[in-house]
């Protein structure tokens, strides 16, 4: 009877551990992420204001306004 209660718990106790430890993966997974789409929008923010800056650029020297 006490084997059979302590397989009982120990069963218990290693499905909760292997979803603590798969809860603690995906958040691991999702934070990654979440920091890889970051950077992704901070390198297209900055391609976006190089560009409008060398358009900018190019309107002045072409119109002549920069020299």
């Amino acid at each position: 009877m006490y084997i059979l209660l302590a397989v009982i718990v120990a069963l218990f106790i290693g499905a909760r551990s292997e979803r603590a430890r798969q809860a603690h993966r995906n958040w691991g997974m999702y934070k990654s992420r979440l920091a890889e789409m970051r950077g992704l929008r901070m390198r297209e923010t900055a391609r976006a204001i190089f560009g409008i800056v060398a358009l900018l650029a190019v309107i002045v020297l072409v119109s002549g306004i920069g020299g």
